[in-house]
């Protein structure tokens, strides 16, 4: 098994991908748009026009998301 990143590791757009459909278990399309659907508009334009590393604040949270085991049917909870 490898040692685990930091939460505050860079993270790739395709590492950010690749998370989402493990939380999902979903294709990347159908991941990707639910991610995008539960982040604010400033964070969902820049995810759609970028595929570069990923801000921090969404790599520590979409890390956190996969420790938990977090599901899609618990995001409405965790926006609250």
């Amino acid at each position: 098994m490898p040692p685990r990143k930091p939460l505050n590791a860079p993270m790739t757009g395709a590492e950010l991908d690749a998370t989402l459909v493990k939380i999902f278990g979903e294709n990347r399309q159908s991941a990707f748009a639910r991610a995008i659907a539960s982040t604010p508009r400033t964070v969902r334009s820049w995810i759609a026009e970028t595929y570069g590393l990923v801000p921090t604040h969404i790599a520590i949270l979409v890390r956190l998301m996969l420790q938990a085991k977090v599901t899609p049917e618990q995001l409405p909870e965790i926006e609250r």
